[in-house]
């Protein structure tokens, strides 16, 4: 009687034993666990797709939010795309979130077209500036109006040209539609397309040789660490009052994968932050790597944005 009541109880514990070896195994079919506690069920749908534009501070953000999604369980997909793409890409389900979007002025045109099957899931980063700029050795050029008096020749020294980035930025748009117009620019001056990386290279090329230069940029960016420089007054105020970057969703995309939509609802940085990632990668890091050494300096800040998460 002994030996069968011996023989009962070893078995139990071998059940319970290869009970536990499964559930730790990838989970089950009716929500098995992640590697934070968290179920299947509760993360939802586990592959998401960030679509964002291809400068360098929507860049920085992306990949750290790759990161902490992973982290939860989730299979993430960066796509870099122009702003038009990004845009639709959302409004189709082609792409799931996006931590691009500047609002209320930059993308004003864009939301206007799809804000019906868009979701605002939080804001990461208020008050960020835009407009065009001049290395702070140009002391004489402190307005977008001391452009349109051509003060002090400027105009005949950059050849009459505004550096500008891709042709479907929302800053280029607000240039070219606004600001050149209502300052008279538009009848001299002209809005050169070319890329973020391309302005960058003619702004560092015009520094590193002292000369003057105007181009279109914005913060937060690294170039605003690295060298000195001023974005020029707009007294009539064209370009409006400094925009809020935003994590925006597709439709349904709350409801489809609820952690990944806390967890973006939560995320919140300053400038600062955003361009200490980016100087790590213009260091030589790579986007992953600046990344990861970020959230490992930060871990505080990461545990406001995981909260209630684990």
């Amino acid at each position: 009687m002994m030996k069968k009541l011996q023989f009962v109880v070893l078995a139990s514990l071998l059940a319970v034993g290869l009970s536990a070896c499964g559930s730790n195994n990838g989970g089950s079919s009716n929500g098995g666990s992640n590697a934070n506690g968290g179920s299947s069920k509760k993360l939802g749908k586990k592959n998401i797709t960030i679509l964002g534009d291809n400068y360098s501070s929507a860049t920085a953000r992306m990949y750290v939010m790759k990161q902490l999604l992973q982290q939860l369980g989730y299979n993430v997909k960066l796509k870099q795309v122009g702003v038009g793409t990004m845009f639709a890409g959302l409004s189709d389900g082609s792409g799931d979130v996006s931590l691009a979007v500047w609002l209320p002025n930059t993308h004003a045109s864009y939301w206007k077209k799809y804000k019906s099957k868009l979701t605002k899931l939080g804001k990461i980063t208020e008050n960020v500036p835009l407009g065009l700029t001049v290395p702070s050795y140009m002391k004489n050029i402190n307005s977008i109006q001391d452009l349109a008096d051509n003060k002090g020749n400027i105009g005949n020294k950059v050849n009459w040209q505004l550096t500008g980035i891709s042709a479907g930025a929302g800053e280029m748009k607000l240039t070219s539609d606004k600001v050149m117009p209502a300052y008279g620019l538009n009848k001299k001056w002209k809005l050169i397309q070319s890329s973020g990386p391309a302005m960058i290279a003619s702004l560092k090329s015009a520094i590193n040789a002292h000369k003057p230069i105007v181009v279109t940029l914005w913060k937060p960016h690294w170039a605003f660490v690295k060298w000195h420089l001023k974005i020029l007054k707009d007294p009539k105020n064209k370009y409006g009052k400094p925009d809020d970057v935003y994590a925006v969703s597709r439709k349904g995309f709350k409801k489809d994968s609820p952690e990944a939509a806390k967890l973006l609802s939560q995320y919140h940085w300053t400038k600062k932050d955003d361009e200490t990632v980016m100087l790590s990668h213009q260091n030589g890091m790579s986007w992953s790597a600046a990344a990861k050494k970020f959230l490992k300096n930060h871990q505080s800040l990461k545990n406001k944005w995981m909260k209630g998460l684990k």
